[in-house]
This record gives structure tokens, C-alpha cells and sequence, in this order.
């Protein structure tokens, strides 16, 4: 099934903003008057004025100023409003396109704006992303260590400084994204003392001039990748293992301060 997203502002009941209009205005951006923008959009004359007219009334300041004078004897552009408002419908087309991506897979929670754009959205260069919830925070000399509580049920920690602790807004409830690195993660297979040890069982390894990669689907749902030097001897495929990482390598991200 595929979805048209029309997206459409009102003002106080009235129509501000739709896909025809920010048609028409990108196309008076571009020709560089109303009459232009106008025959490029495919509506009369009277239409586009009448419609930036009711545009520039309803935004309380213009979004197409008029120029006097030059070739043609004037035309008209964008104001910096105006070219703001373009910004941010084009950001909001692309949240609703991220939606209906969620719609569309069943697998995907839509439980949480984080986790939507996480997995629709969100592109790093961490290979290991966790959805998180904080379960708590403490003072550890100069930094904050932060529990987390994954979605299957495992648990984190995660150094990080005051100053980032204060920003991120971190109480206990709040959702964030745990990312790290796969150069940072450890494969063991006996008992250890790294905080943050994952079990699960070796899924796949792949084997590179310098580094080999491993992936661990974990015992809680998920996986998460390690990458390894060559030197070093790794658990065969299928055998049981941890994932070990400390806790001041995990990044933590979320969207509301």
C-alpha cells in the first residue's frame, strides 16, 4: 500500500500553507515574480496573488516581498520568512514520510517518537544503536554514571560528564539512543568484570585483512557487532559469548532536552 502525504498548515481555521502553495512559492523563488511563479505552477495570476495575499495576512509578515524596478519593471522573491517557512514544511514532509514508514512495518514500536526516527531516521557512524530508558542517574566522581534498561530487558551503564548530563535532561524515564562503536566491543566467553557484558551466541564472522567482524545475536533480542584485530582468537560460530564494553564507551542521544 502507498501512501500520499499532503500536508497542509491552518491559521485560526483558515488554509496557510498546503502543497499547492509552497508549489507556487518555491516557483516565485525561481522565476523571480508572481506572474512567473504563477504560469510555472499552473494557476492564474489572480490566484497567486490572491493566495500570497492571504499567505503574507495570515503569517502576520510577508512571505513574498514585491521589488521595484529592473528588467521587467519588477518582480518579486521570498522573504526570509518565507524561506524559512520552505525549510521547515520540507522537515515536516519528511517526518510524515518516516511515519508511514512506521505504519507500514509491524516490527517497528511506535511507542516513542525516538525510537521511530532511531530506526527510520537516524544514521551514525556507531554500528551499535540501542533504544533506551533511564533507570537511573549517580554522581561518580566528575561524571555521571547512567543505568539503562534496553527493550529487551538488558542492562547498561554509561559514564558521561555533568555538563552532558545536565543537557540531555537524564531522569530516570527518559528514552534515549545508546550508541557504540564495534571497534569498542570485546567478545569473551568466561566470567569477566566489565560492567556491561551482553550474552548471546556468535552469529557470523567475517574475516578482513586487518580486523574481523563479529555479530552476536543477543540472548534479549537484538545483535550487536564487534570488530576485532586478526591476531586475536574469537569464539567459533555458534558458540556462546558476551559482548564487553565499558561503560564511558556508550554514547548517549535523545531528542527533547
Amino acid at each position: 500500500m502507498e501512501l500520499d502525504i499532503l500536508l497542509s498548515l491552518q491559521q485560526q481555521g483558515r488554509l496557510f500553507i498546503s502543497p499547492k502553495r509552497v508549489r507556487l512559492l518555491e516557483c516565485i523563488r525561481e522565476q523571480g515574480s508572481i506572474s512567473r511563479g504563477a504560469q510555472a505552477a499552473g494557476i492564474s495570476y489572480k490566484s497567486a496573488w490572491d493566495a500570497v495575499k492571504d499567505m503574507n495576512t495570515l503569517a502576520g509578515q510577508p512571505l513574498v516581498a514585491s521589488e521595484t524596478g529592473g528588467k521587467g519593471g519588477g518582480g518579486a522573491r521570498l522573504t526570509p520568512y518565507g524561506e524559512r517557512l520552505l525549510k521547515i514544511y520540507a522537515l515536516l514532509g519528511r517526518i510524515e514520510r518516516m511515519a508511514v514508514n512506521a505504519l507500514q512495518d509491524e516490527s517497528a514500536s511506535l511507542d516513542s517518537l525516538l525510537a521511530v526516527v532511531s530506526r527510520f531516521g537516524l544514521q551514525t557512524s556507531a554500528r551499535n544503536q540501542f533504544f533506551a530508558q533511564v533507570t537511573s542517574v549517580g554522581r561518580r566522581d566528575l561524571s555521571h554514571q547512567v543505568g539503562l534498561r534496553l527493550n529487551g530487558g538488558a542492562t547498561l551503564l554509561a559514564d558521561i560528564t555533568e555538563r552532558s548530563c545536565r543537557r540531555l535532561g537524564l531522569i530516570p524515564g527518559k528514552e534515549v539512543l545508546a550508541l557504540i562503536k564495534a571497534p569498542w566491543v570485546t567478545i569473551e566467553t568466561g566470567s569477566g568484570k566489565t560492567p556491561n557484558r551482553l550474552a548471546g551466541t556468535v552469529s557470523a564472522v567475517m574475516a578482513g585483512d586487518r580486523f574481523n567482524e563479529v555479530m552476536l545475536t543477543l540472548d534479549q533480542g537484538g545483535e550487536i557487532c564487534a570488530l576485532r584485530p586478526i591476531h586475536e582468537t574469537l569464539p567459533a560460530l555458534g558458540a556462546r559469548a558476551f559482548a564487553c564494553f565499558a561503560p564511558e564507551q556508550v554514547i548517549l542521544a535523545t531528542l527533547e532536552p
